[in-house]
């Protein structure tokens, strides 16, 4: 009999495989592209002076961290990820730079974080739905994990991003078929499966938690065909809609052949002149009340 308690981790959750070395170099391009596209780091409507320890949830292979650790020698900027390959990575990322300031740990953030009370002044967590939608109880749970681990008032902040929205037709039939298959998943909060439905959601979940002065600002990266941006998202999507694509098979909307087919198709309108397409985020942070 399935155990009615199990609580899936993150590893299971996640619907690409974070132990693949392509996702390392797909997810340091995406940091790197969001990175530039926030502005920095850190948002200038955020005060800096009190931020010394700064936590990065699900950091992957260390993008953000290391950015941080360079920009902010006197901020101790501690990582943690499920994935023994991307902390290895980041480690060996972090020694190369010299960035002693960066200390990088396996470890899964659906479980209790393996943190002290009252540890960090800051809490960066960006684009984690993926892998938190399986079961109802896991935002707020991992939520609850953030305020116990943030000082009284620490900052925690969510970055999160709707699907990709593009005027090529086989391109937006590719990304229906994602987003589908995601919501058939239960990896959304959509009703229809239109679209992932998470950045309604940020302000809730810490307004949830007791946050106060809570806060968002949206912005969104132009992926449109001779942006500066441009060249990042096409390979981003080389590797993403390939590992989607066992994913979009699974759940019986398409088959292997007409997903390949699509995913061809789209790629070669991605290289055309007249594409164009955006990508919406949201950030969210509030003060830890307690």
């Amino acid at each position: 009999m399935a155990d009615l308690e199990h609580t899936p981790s993150q590893g299971e959750a996640y619907f690409t495989d974070p132990e693949s070395a392509s996702e390392i170099a797909r997810l340091t391009k995406q940091a790197r592209l969001l990175t530039r596209a926030m502005g920095g780091p850190l948002d200038e409507a955020i005060d800096q002076a009190g931020i010394i320890d700064v936590l990065d949830v699900a950091c992957g292979p260390g993008e953000w961290a290391l950015e941080m650790a360079y920009l902010y020698p006197n901020k101790q900027i501690t990582g943690v990820d499920i994935s023994q390959l991307m902390i290895e990575y980041a480690r060996f990322q972090a020694s190369q730079r010299s960035l002693f300031n960066t200390h990088f740990h396996t470890m899964d953030i659906l479980q209790s974080l393996d943190f002290q009370t009252d540890s960090f002044d800051f809490i960066n967590v960006r684009l984690i739905a993926s892998f938190m939608f399986r079961s109802s109880d896991n935002w707020p749970r991992f939520l609850q994990e953030c305020v116990r681990v943030a000082r009284p008032g620490g900052i925690i902040r969510l970055t999160d991003c709707e699907w990709f929205i593009s005027n090529s037709p086989k391109t937006e039939t590719l990304f229906g078929l994602c987003t589908r298959a995601i919501h058939l998943s239960g990896n959304t909060f959509s009703q229809d499966g239109r679209q992932i439905a998470i950045t309604p959601m940020l302000k809730r979940f810490l307004r949830n938690t007791g946050c106060r002065n809570v806060q968002h600002k949206a912005f969104a990266v132009d992926c449109s065909a001779g942006s500066d941006s441009h060249q990042s998202f096409y390979e981003d999507m080389q590797v993403f809609l390939k590992l989607l694509q066992p994913l979009v098979i699974s759940t019986g909307i398409a088959n292997k052949d007409e997903v390949e087919s699509l995913y061809t198709q789209a790629l070669e309108e991605m290289k055309m002149d007249d594409f164009n397409c955006l990508w919406y985020y949201l950030t969210t942070w509030g003060e830890n009340a307690k």
